[in-house]
Order: C-alpha cells, then sequence, then structure tokens
C-alpha cells in the first residue's frame, strides 16, 4: 500500500483536479447561443487563460483539441441528420436532443480522459487487483471482465460459446452449467453470454496475460477496454441494447461517477475523485468491487 498522499500520485491527481468536461461545456454553450455553424472555430479563439470554479486552464485550445472529435458531436444541434443515439431517462422517457447530446460528448470525453488519469494512478501501486479473481476468503465465486467481440483474440484460453450459454448471463439463477458443474467452478475461461462476451476469473485464477514473475502485463499496448479504465470509470450512460429502436443505440441516463473502493488509488484519492465528479456534474458511487 502506497503512503496518504503519495507522491507517484501527483501526475493523476493533477489531472483529476482539472477535468476538461467543465470547459468542453462552456464550448457548447458558446457554440449554442453564438453564430457559429462548427465547433473548431470557437477552439481557435480561446488564446488566454480560463479559470472555472476551482479549476484553471492555461492552454485551453491545446487542452481541447484532442477531444474535438467528440466536441463535433454537438454540431447536430445547428445540422441535421439521421442521430445515432436514442438517450433515455430511467423512466424510458427520451431526453431532449439538447441533454441527449450533452450526456454523449460528457461519456465520450470522460471515458478518454480517465483512460489517462487511470493509466497515470494505475503504475505506481504496484497491484494486480484487477487481474486476479477472488480470494479464497472472499463471499465472490468470480470476477468477471466484460470484453469487446474484438478483444476475445487477446487471450489464448478455452470459449464457451454455446445455445446455452448466450441465452444466459453471469449472474443468472441457477448458473450456467459446463460439464456438469456451475461455470465458475472452471477455469478461466471466456464466455459468450446473452449481451457480451466476458473472461471469468474463479476464486484464485487469474488472468492468463498476467505475468506472474513481474506482476506486469503481457498484453498492456493492447488491453482490453475495461481494463484501460480498471478503478474510476464513467457512468453518464448506460448502453440499454433492449431498447434500441428505429435504428438507433439506446441509452439511460445516470449522471454518475463509479469508483472501486477495493483500490488503494481510489482510497488515497477519494476527495479528488468526489471533486472531479462533482465538477463534471456527476453524483460519485464509491462501492466495493470484491468483498
Amino acid at each position: 500500500m502506497i503512503g496518504k498522499k503519495s507522491p507517484q500520485f501527483a501526475s493523476g491527481a493533477a489531472l483529476l483536479a482539472n477535468p476538461i468536461l467543465p470547459l468542453a461545456r462552456i464550448i457548447q454553450m458558446l457554440y449554442i447561443t453564438g453564430p457559429f455553424e462548427r465547433i473548431a472555430p470557437i477552439l481557435e479563439e480561446l488564446t488566454e487563460p480560463v479559470e472555472i470554479a476551482t479549476s484553471t486552464y492555461q492552454n485551453p485550445k491545446e487542452q481541447l483539441l484532442p477531444y474535438l472529435d467528440d466536441l463535433r458531436i454537438f454540431e447536430q444541434l445547428k445540422h441535421s441528420g439521421q442521430e445515432e443515439t436514442l438517450v433515455l431517462e430511467e423512466t424510458l422517457e427520451p431526453l431532449d436532443q439538447f441533454e441527449s447530446l450533452e450526456l454523449e460528448v460528457s461519456q465520450r470525453i470522460l471515458i478518454r480522459e480517465l483512460e489517462k488519469i487511470n493509466s497515470l494512478l494505475c503504475g505506481p501501486c504496484d497491484c494486480t487487483l484487477c487481474c486476479l479473481g477472488p480470494s479464497t476468503d472472499m463471499n465472490q465465486v468470480f470476477f468477471e471482465i466484460p470484453l469487446q467481440d474484438n478483444e476475445t483474440d487477446l487471450f489464448n484460453i478455452p470459449r464457451i460459446d454455446t445455445k446455452e450459454s448466450r441465452q444466459s448471463d453471469p449472474h443468472a439463477e441457477p448458473p450456467l452449467m459446463v460439464e456438469g458443474a456451475p461455470f465458475f467452478q472452471r477455469q478461466a475461461a471466456l464466455y459468450h453470454w446473452d449481451k457480451n462476451w466476458s473472461l471469468i476469473l474463479p476464486k484464485a485464477g487469474a488472468c492468463p496475460n498476467l505475468e506472474q514473475s513481474t506482476g506486469g502485463c503481457a498484453i498492456y499496448q493492447d488491453r482490453p477496454d475495461t481494463c484501460r479504465r480498471p478503478q474510476i470509470f464513467p457512468y453518464a450512460l448506460e448502453r440499454r441494447p433492449e431498447h434500441d429502436a428505429d435504428g438507433r443505440s439506446a441509452y439511460i441516463a445516470q449522471r454518475k461517477l463509479l469508483a472501486v473502493w477495493d483500490c488503494p488509488y481510489v482510497q488515497e484519492l477519494r476527495e479528488e475523485i468526489d471533486a472531479y465528479a462533482q465538477l463534471c456534474g456527476l453524483t460519485p458511487i464509491f462501492k466495493l468491487n470484491k468483498d
């Protein structure tokens, strides 16, 4: 465990203190209230430092440029076209276009920024929390790592892709049976569930790409999306394919930021993570992943 307010966390903590989303929202407001037809020209006018609440952006144009493609989604407000997403409240009432686009842009920006922040914070921890299944004294009987279809080839382990697995999910009752036993009593394997693939790590199991001698990742540069956002991740939107309609992908508005309390840097930087969420207009949720 790294000591309290360890200097190794300084670079990641500095980014938490100055989230890009408040600055991006100023761009959004300038776009809808000004004469601008596109987002890019607004960035060209950001030649001076910008202060928002407790954050200071010394080079706002340069800080926003990596997120320009995400911000361009907001141009749908002035340029009609086929909307690709459907954003709903939890009551399944559709949000208006402004709120929908704001949440979509927020989720995209947060994903990119938090990938960088998590990478800066994760290295100094020198732990393998995300790479191991539950220990024998934990209540959980398996640990799931959700995967995209194109990420399964990163793992050279058995695959379970059957009619039964595609009609089930990891938390179904009764559990999926494989060769006469519950799936979580087998060795680590890939499973094709009803909605996605995932890597299942059983008790005392380990990711096959964990290098036991060094504690490093054998595929770090190509690691799955889930591993790029290990312990602080955005939950502004939740994908809900069962509500897809008119060719549009459906999402439920959540407006939350999730942080896994098991993680050493989450525990050490709770105040900073809480402040980051508040600046981004999100509700911070701290929860145990393993117990």
